[in-house]
């Protein structure tokens, strides 16, 4: 008899020459019309493996135990489905599943914090993120697709709890539930830029699949920094089954696009995945940008036991710097000034060439233990020349390029993570132990130098300005050395007391050396005279501990604390070094089902940050001692027609800096942290329409809100609160796909960023972006 909402078509079983005592499962889900199904969540009852599929609505399985297992499939919108599946030793099993709406009718799927995978890239074990006292979001494929986003920043402003910000033309940094520290991921491996210079540029995204974001410390499992959270960027998977896709984009700005994506087999054992993005506008205000990347990923299963996973990925991109414009107290803008026009020098620039390798190994002993050890390099060299602060004349009629800054960060960092996996039982106790150990070995060097030239220090009109006043050269006299060697050490476990009690707790031990100098050097590069080198090691212990509820399947209920610490890498001018920062956080949250057709998420936290120094134009420094942020977050996502979905999500953060613990009086005490907005809101709806001769059309609708929020920590300026709507209507007939993309629709007027405290950024004004996908 046919379970009633999942329908199995076919069931069958692939010889392997491997006789081995564990199996592969691997499916597709669709709807009732044969449409595969995105971001459904597919759990194995009784493994604690849990995973999420594909855009092809493909999942897999690998080296599960023989057995007869129970399937579970889900999505909002989608009655669960359960059905039997027999894995083999040494075999591959099949399936091909119907998964039936609630409502009889196609309805696509929207993911969501409650029902999205397992996060095993930034969670590091296979359990279903409803059995863990977390907080996390995703980014998918298609939300991705539906927004026309292309750019990192964008890509995360529908992400709960997380500000963007984009400065200098092209670096890009992030605040999360009120703080700015935040490590970056690509497949799991720390982009170390980041933490060092706080920022750094991202490339298009044409090789992502889907981007992850873990609020809150997990320097457990990452190491230093991590405290407002993991922001985990997936990039696309090889398949067994062969697919490409090709797209274009124009749109406002001169903006041209072009992406093409192919996957497969080679053979029984290795498949493939390579893309190529090119992405190039003129950009508002004359802002231009210029990405081109291309990846390469290769998977190799030589058996059933071992997977060798590599991957290689580069960019070269060009970026035309913006120092944006500079505004009065209060945020006024000067008479005559147009936000419209970027004020810097023409031949200004940041380049950003990349070079990142992974090489992955996995080898299962056995069904319970697992070794997987995963090596990675980059080389990554950014080069900016770039008036970066602008200063009024007394007449306010001209702006002077006060000062230009030239430097060229390259950056090679050499990571390893070791890591074994032992998923045990003890009595009617369940247990997932992971042990790790992690090095990473960093050289980076940034090179400064002189600046010369007729255009230098020019004043420039603030009405009509003539941008270019002249050369503008430079040349490298000095470089500082970073180096730096992390060792890390960490143990978690995952247990399941029953089956409405969970728990997590982890613990870590970093050591930590740097060493600091600064050379200076000749036109060939040659040292001229060696400087006197600093070490700043530090070490820290760092845990997290939570316990989860469920005291019905539909609802869990979880709290958590985890701290977090940060090694101080900087050296004042007078060789003053600094005390590391450290942190934890607090948490309590739930997730709930409200029905066939909605979930709601929630949390509430506080977060506690010590021993913060703040950076001052011209290498100085400031202590601003500790802050904290408190406030709580709500998401909300459902699917109550067929064919409409709704992910909507507000935060509220108060985060204030605190005061010293001594006599000292800390001038900013009670002050809120920049760039820390007490409330954002958003909101995405899509619908598809259904069942008539218009089938294939789609309609999008979304609005982000952002509250006022301060510029610097003596709260002087403020970026005034904004609200921006957008609009999408795409059609899909057969392999070829056409969208149009509508940002800004109401022409809002407003700044989205600032540097140096008085030098905002206009966000752009209406613009479209008109896309054409084929697929095979």
């Amino acid at each position: 008899m046919v379970h009633p909402f999942l329908q199995v078509n076919k069931l069958h079983a692939q010889s392997q020459t491997n006789a081995a005592r564990t199996g592969d499962l691997r499916g597709q889900i669709t709807t009732e019309t044969g449409q595969p199904l995105a971001d459904i969540t597919v759990r194995l009852h009784g493994t604690g493996h849990g995973t999420v599929t594909d855009t092809e609505g493909r999942f897999t399985f690998s080296n599960i135990p023989e057995g007869t297992y129970t399937l579970a499939a889900s999505g909002v919108g989608y009655h669960t489905g359960k059905h039997p599946a027999v894995v083999t030793g040494g075999q591959t099993t099949s399936l091909s599943f119907q998964l039936n709406s609630h409502t009889g009718q196609l309805s696509e799927v929207t993911v969501s914090t409650a029902q999205v995978s397992s996060f095993a890239g930034i969670n590091k074990i296979a359990v279903p993120v409803r059995d863990l006292p977390l907080t996390t979001s995703a980014v998918s494929a298609r939300t991705l697709e539906q927004r026309g986003t292309d750019d990192l920043g964008e890509a995360i402003k529908n992400t709960t709890g997380v500000r963007a910000n984009t400065t200098y033309g092209g670096f890009q940094h992030f605040t999360i539930r009120g703080f700015n520290n935040f490590v970056l991921l690509v497949d799991g491996v720390r982009d170390e830029r980041h933490n060092i210079s706080t920022s750094a540029p991202s490339t298009n995204l044409a090789n992502i699949e889907r981007i992850e974001v873990l609020k809150g410390p997990a320097s457990v499992l990452f190491g230093h920094s991590a405290l407002g959270g993991i922001i985990n960027l997936v990039r696309k998977r090889p398949s067994k089954e062969q697919k490409a896709e090709f797209s274009a984009s124009y749109g406002s700005f001169n903006t041209r696009r072009m992406r093409a994506g192919a996957g497969g087999a080679i053979n029984n054992k290795l498949a493939y995945r390579v893309d190529v993005g090119l992405s190039e506008t003129d950009g508002y205000r004359q802002s231009g940008v210029n990405t081109n990347n291309a990846y390469l990923a290769l998977e190799y299963t030589p058996t059933s036991r071992d997977n060798f996973y590599l991957s290689v990925g580069a960019n070269k991109d060009k970026y035309d710097t913006d120092a944006g414009i500079p505004v009065m107290e209060g945020g006024k803008i000067a008479p005559g000034m147009s936000v419209d026009t970027r004020y810097n020098d023409p031949a200004d620039f940041l380049k950003n060439t990349r070079y990142d390798f992974q090489l992955r190994y996995t080898h299962q002993f056995n069904s319970k233990l697992v070794l997987s050890d995963q090596l990675s390099y980059s080389y990554d060299n950014i080069d900016y020349l770039s008036t970066e602060e602008l200063t009024f004349n007394e007449g306010m009629d001209s702006l002077t390029r006060t000062s230009p800054l030239y430097f060229n960060h390259i950056t090679k960092p050499l990571q390893n993570q070791l890591e074994l996996t032992y998923t045990t039982q003890t009595g009617n106790i369940g247990h997932k132990l992971l042990f790790g150990y992690s090095l990473s070995i960093l050289d980076r060097k940034t090179y400064n130098g002189n600046i010369s030239g007729s255009g230098l220090y020019a004043q420039i009109a603030v009405q009509n300005p003539v941008l270019s006043q002249g050369n503008i050269d430079y040349y490298q006299t000095q470089y500082r050395a970073t180096e730096e060697q992390v060792h890390g050490f960490y143990v978690q476990e995952w247990l399941k007391l029953s089956d409405k009690l969970k728990a997590l707790a982890g613990l870590r031990y970093d050591l930590f050396r740097g060493t600091y100098y600064t050379n200076k050097i000749d036109r060939t590069h040659h040292v001229t005279d060696k400087g006197a080198k600093t070490d700043i090691p530090s070490s820290a212990f760092t845990y997290r501990a939570g316990l989860v509820y469920q005291p019905i399947e539909a609802l869990s209920v979880y709290g958590s604390y985890s701290t977090y610490f940060k090694p101080s890498r900087r050296v004042a001018p007078n060789g003053e070094t600094f005390d590391p920062e450290d942190g934890y956080q607090a948490e309590f949250g739930s997730r709930l089902d409200l029905s066939k057709a909605w979930s709601l998420t929630g949390s509430l936290y506080y977060m506690r940050k010590n021993n913060q120094v703040e950076s001052l134009p011209g290498g100085l420094y400031k202590r601003v001692g500790a802050a904290d942020s408190k406030g709580y977050e709500i998401e909300l996502q459902g699917s109550p027609l067929a064919g409409l979905d709704v992910n909507a999500g507000y935060t509220f953060t108060e985060a204030k800096y605190r005061p010293f613990a001594g006599s000292e009086i800390n001038a900013v005490a009670g002050k809120t942290v920049a760039l820390a907005p007490e409330h954002m809101a958003n909101i995405w709806v899509n619908y598809q329409l259904q069942q008539t001769a218009l089938r294939g059309l789609s309609l999008g609708m979304g609005m982000n809100y952002m509250s006022d929020t301060y510029a610097n920590s003596n709260n002087t300026y403020v970026l005034p609160a904004y609200t921006i709507l957008d609009a999408a209507i795409g059609y899909q007939t057969g392999k070829i796909g056409l969208r149009l993309n509508v940002n800004n629709i109401a022409n809002e007027r407003y700044f989205a960023n600032v540097i140096i405290t008085n030098q905002f950024y206009p966000g752009a004004t209406r613009n479209y972006l008109l896309t054409f996908k084929y697929s095979l």
